[in-house]
């Protein structure tokens, strides 16, 4: 294991959901705490630079341009159009609640952003930057994932126990995923491969065949997952477990267990690369990423 320092907190250090771009090497950490996304070179492991004013940045949608992302802004309801070649904001789009996760969806060439208080998810143009349309919800949002393929995007509704899938030409509501063992959930990865959707609960996570629109069962994990992530060469999941303080690893085709790592306090995103099989953890309370390697 490998540690990348992140720059130093004034308070206590606070990480949120980790985006990978393979394009270009980086990996991009939500310094919630520092109100800044911080950009790790993946090949060299050390912080190449800073993008400040993004308060209570909670996470990053990736564009066909790798010189553009979008944060989501939760302390003051926007979401930030980010040049990070140049580590400056090109422009803030005001779309209300509390943004949180969000996806970009390469099939309509948009940006889905949830909104947590106000149970939407926000639809946002990616070349103009103009809201286009809020799809309302039965819940408040958690995490979200991408249907890339397809244009759907899935979203963990935790006080309804329940996952919804938006269909994001039609701009609707069109599935409701619920029993399944699906308890609270908070993560989501979805597996275009295998047609699996995985479900992160408090202590187990829940697996649905998509295709079949079958329930497949549960897999033990640990306490308080968050985000989810699959690695795409393995077909292997990942799942940072800040309450039990490590990183689990399961096979998503026979759905067995394949064992921890362990991570320390507070681990909470988590990110996969599937050209090099390296997982990376962002770890809150030292405010460092993990570097693990999947055998």
């Amino acid at each position: 294991m490998t540690n990348i320092q992140l720059p130093r907190d004034q308070t206590k250090p606070a990480l949120d959901l980790l985006r990978l771009d393979h394009r270009s090497d980086r990996l991009y950490v939500p310094h919630t705490s520092n109100d800044s996304l911080d950009i790790i070179d993946m090949k060299t492991n050390r912080v190449v630079g800073t993008v400040p004013g993004l308060r209570n940045v909670k996470a990053v949608a990736l564009t066909p341009d790798p010189s553009i992302v979008f944060a989501s802004d939760g302390g003051d309801g926007t979401v930030s159009v980010v040049n990070v070649s140049e580590l400056k904001i090109v422009q803030q789009v005001q779309v209300g609640g509390v943004p949180d996760a969000i996806e970009y969806d390469p099939v309509h060439d948009l940006v889905a952003v949830s909104l947590g208080k106000g149970k939407q998810v926000a639809l946002i143009d990616r070349q103009s930057y103009k809201v286009l349309a809020k799809v309302d919800l039965s819940g408040e949002p958690q995490l979200t994932d991408i249907d890339g393929k397809a244009g759907l995007l899935f979203i963990a509704i935790q006080s309804l126990d329940e996952v919804q899938v938006i269909d994001l030409g039609t701009r609707q509501v069109v599935k409701t995923y619920k029993g399944c063992d699906i308890r609270a959930p908070t993560g989501l990865a979805y597996d275009p491969d295998l047609g699996k959707l995985f479900v992160a609960n408090q202590i187990d996570v829940s697996v649905i065949d998509t295709v079949l629109d079958k329930c497949l069962g549960a897999v033990d994990i640990s306490r308080g997952t968050d985000q989810l992530a699959i690695n795409s060469h393995l077909h292997h999941l990942y799942a940072a477990s800040g309450g039990s303080k490590n990183l689990s690893v399961i096979d998503a085709v026979s759905l067995k267990h394949l064992g921890f790592q362990g991570t320390g306090p507070t681990a909470v995103g988590v990110a996969s690369d599937p050209s090099t099989d390296r997982i990376y953890v962002g770890i809150g309370r030292p405010g460092i990423v993990g570097v693990y390697h999947d055998p």
